[in-house]
């Protein structure tokens, strides 16, 4: 199933990204200098307006250039001082390296946003202790937890606008991590 770029997207191209280096060992600073190129590209891509987008494209769409633009950058630098740049490597071996990085940028996206945009984004009545609550859950998933997560949302939202457009049943909606921490932290707290 092909992925649409953004987030999600980004992760499932990584390997192929490096696909050509999978056979060969290339040059570590090559990699990184490619990586690195990629990376701007998808950023300015990412920063491109889009007219009419929705709030939730919109949303993706920040999020997506926190990655991209403000995270990986420093990220792939960081990377690139962890050997020496002649080290030879695979192009598997370094897509691997570089879809950790991303993976850990990401969850630290979502972690952030939920701080600082928890307030425009709570439900309407939420309790008082909503942003604590939803702040705090967040923060205690790992990395794995909030990849994992996004990926299995994304393709169940793949599945579901593939069912409708054959006119097949649509796959139940994932409930996604985020969906059950907002469902808990709508519950106000009890009186002591």
């Amino acid at each position: 199933m092909r992925r649409k770029l953004g987030l999600a997207g980004f992760i499932a191209v990584i390997p192929a990204a490096f696909a050509a280096g999978q056979q060969d060992q290339l040059l570590f600073g090559d990699l990184i200098a490619t990586a690195t190129e990629q990376m701007a590209m998808e950023c300015e891509r990412t920063l491109t307006p889009r007219p009419g987008a929705s709030e939730l494209a919109q949303r993706e769409a920040e999020m997506s250039a926190a990655v991209l633009c403000d995270c990986m950058p420093p990220a792939l630098e960081a990377l690139g001082r962890t050997r020496s740049q002649q080290a030879l490597m695979s192009g598997a071996e370094f897509g691997a390296l570089v879809l950790h990085e991303f993976d850990a940028c990401g969850a630290r996206t979502v972690r952030d946003t939920s701080r600082r945009d928890c307030a425009k984004l709570a439900p309407p009545g939420a309790p008082p202790t909503y942003c604590t609550c939803f702040s705090s859950a967040v923060d205690a998933l790992t990395d794995e937890e909030i990849v994992e997560d996004s990926l299995a949302s994304r393709d169940n939202l793949e599945q579901r606008v593939a069912a409708r457009r054959t006119s097949t049943p649509e796959p139940p909606l994932y409930d996604t991590l985020l969906a059950r921490i907002d469902r808990q932290c709508r519950v106000p707290p009890k009186a002591e």
